[in-house]
């Protein structure tokens, strides 16, 4: 029996969009505290499972900007770069791309190559550059799409923690 991702989509947009929003969380909790440990580290597991997740279900494009995005945070938890406004600009930008491709994938659309300039440019933070670039167009979709069905497209678990539960 053939391994079908159609299958698994439904549940990694879920928990994408789960992990996008604690790296949003996160990069906001930096720019008022530079360096909180606990963000960083919570942040680099972030991108490290969106990353591992994506690569999994063959979504590469995703799997590609979420290693560069673990780059740059891996690079922040080791000391060799520290936070600032022009790094949080470009952590941003690469949410707003992973929340992008992610929405795509929700939708069944194709997705892009990896924007070059900003992988690029997560590439260089990494190693303690930090370049800002423009703002650009996203690339014509390429890679074949992976049609999701309709029943896929809405959640159908919720999750919160134990706490909240019991609260309500």
């Amino acid at each position: 029996m053939a391994f079908d991702i159609r299958r698994f989509i439904g549940r990694f947009v879920e928990e994408a969009r789960d992990h996008l929003g604690k790296l949003t969380e996160g990069i906001e909790t930096l720019t008022r505290q530079p360096g909180d440990r606990d963000a960083i580290n919570a942040l680099f597991r972030s991108a490290h499972t969106l990353k591992g997740s994506s690569r999994m279900l063959k979504l590469l494009t995703i799997s590609d900007t979420a290693h560069r995005l673990e780059d740059v945070l891996g690079a922040l938890r080791e000391g060799k770069i520290s936070f600032d406004a022009e790094l949080g600009q470009l952590m941003f930008r690469a949410l707003d791309t992973l929340s992008a491709l992610v929405n795509g994938t929700a939708d069944g659309t194709e997705l892009p190559a990896p924007d070059e300039a900003l992988c690029t440019a997560l590439t260089a933070a990494a190693s303690g550059q930090v370049k800002v670039i423009p703002e650009v167009a996203p690339p014509p979709a390429e890679s074949p799409a992976i049609p999701v069905k309709e029943s896929l497209r809405t959640a159908t678990t919720v999750r919160l923690p134990l706490a909240k539960l019991d609260e309500l």
